[in-house]
Protein backbone atom coordinates (compact mmCIF):
# COMPACT_ATOMS: atom_id res chain seq x y z
CA UNK A 1 0.00 0.00 0.00
CA UNK A 2 1.39 3.46 -0.55
CA UNK A 3 -0.63 6.77 0.00
CA UNK A 4 -1.08 8.80 -3.49
CA UNK A 5 0.91 11.79 -3.67
CA UNK A 6 -1.02 14.99 -2.67
CA UNK A 7 -2.55 13.98 0.94
CA UNK A 8 -1.27 16.13 3.94
CA UNK A 9 -2.51 15.21 7.46
CA UNK A 10 -2.37 18.12 10.33
CA UNK A 11 -3.26 18.28 13.57
CA UNK A 12 -6.23 20.24 14.41
CA UNK A 13 -7.34 20.05 18.06
CA UNK A 14 -7.11 16.72 19.23
CA UNK A 15 -7.91 14.92 16.06
CA UNK A 16 -6.06 15.04 12.92
CA UNK A 17 -7.26 16.08 9.28
CA UNK A 18 -6.19 14.64 5.93
CA UNK A 19 -7.06 16.68 3.42
CA UNK A 20 -5.54 17.00 -0.65
CA UNK A 21 -3.49 19.49 -1.98
CA UNK A 22 -2.00 20.38 -5.15
CA UNK A 23 -3.00 18.92 -8.52
CA UNK A 24 -4.80 16.18 -6.16
CA UNK A 25 -6.56 19.02 -4.60
CA UNK A 26 -8.11 20.22 -7.92
CA UNK A 27 -9.54 16.68 -9.11
CA UNK A 28 -10.29 15.66 -5.67
CA UNK A 29 -11.09 17.66 -2.80
CA UNK A 30 -11.38 15.39 -0.29
CA UNK A 31 -11.43 15.66 4.05
CA UNK A 32 -10.54 12.60 6.41
CA UNK A 33 -10.98 13.18 9.61
CA UNK A 34 -8.60 11.05 12.26
CA UNK A 35 -8.77 9.84 15.83
CA UNK A 36 -5.24 9.21 17.55
CA UNK A 37 -5.52 5.45 16.50
CA UNK A 38 -6.20 6.15 12.53
CA UNK A 39 -3.54 8.76 12.52
CA UNK A 40 -0.56 6.32 13.74
CA UNK A 41 -1.71 3.53 11.70
CA UNK A 42 -2.03 6.44 8.66
CA UNK A 43 1.61 7.21 10.09
CA UNK A 44 2.47 3.36 9.68
CA UNK A 45 1.14 2.95 6.40
CA UNK A 46 2.89 5.54 5.09
CA UNK A 47 6.21 4.52 6.39
CA UNK A 48 5.52 1.78 4.17
CA UNK A 49 4.46 -0.87 7.46
CA UNK A 50 2.40 -4.09 6.41
CA UNK A 51 -1.29 -4.85 8.40
CA UNK A 52 0.94 -7.09 10.35
CA UNK A 53 3.72 -4.94 10.99
CA UNK A 54 0.84 -2.26 11.86
CA UNK A 55 -0.80 -4.83 14.45
CA UNK A 56 2.35 -5.63 16.25
CA UNK A 57 2.89 -1.84 16.70
CA UNK A 58 -0.75 -1.59 18.07
CA UNK A 59 -0.53 -4.52 20.54
CA UNK A 60 2.67 -2.92 21.93
CA UNK A 61 1.15 1.24 22.27
CA UNK A 62 -2.36 -0.19 23.28
CA UNK A 63 -2.19 -3.63 24.99
CA UNK A 64 -4.94 -4.78 23.17
CA UNK A 65 -5.54 -8.28 21.64
CA UNK A 66 -3.66 -8.96 18.23
CA UNK A 67 -7.46 -10.34 16.46
CA UNK A 68 -8.62 -6.57 17.94
CA UNK A 69 -5.50 -4.89 16.76
CA UNK A 70 -5.96 -6.52 12.82
CA UNK A 71 -9.67 -5.91 13.16
CA UNK A 72 -9.29 -2.07 13.89
CA UNK A 73 -6.51 -1.88 11.24
CA UNK A 74 -8.07 -3.50 8.20
CA UNK A 75 -11.03 -1.72 9.30
CA UNK A 76 -9.23 2.11 9.09
CA UNK A 77 -7.30 0.67 5.98
CA UNK A 78 -10.73 -0.50 4.34
CA UNK A 79 -12.12 3.09 5.12
CA UNK A 80 -9.01 5.21 3.10
CA UNK A 81 -8.81 2.43 0.39
CA UNK A 82 -13.03 3.52 0.23
CA UNK A 83 -11.52 7.14 0.03
CA UNK A 84 -9.42 6.56 -2.39
CA UNK A 85 -5.98 7.14 -0.99
CA UNK A 86 -4.13 4.72 -1.84
CA UNK A 87 -2.11 4.43 -5.23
Amino acid sequence: MKIKDGFVKCKVGDNFLVVTTGDLGKENNIMIELNETSSYIWDFVADGLSVEQIVDKLVEMYGITPEKAKQDTEKIIGNMQSAGVFE
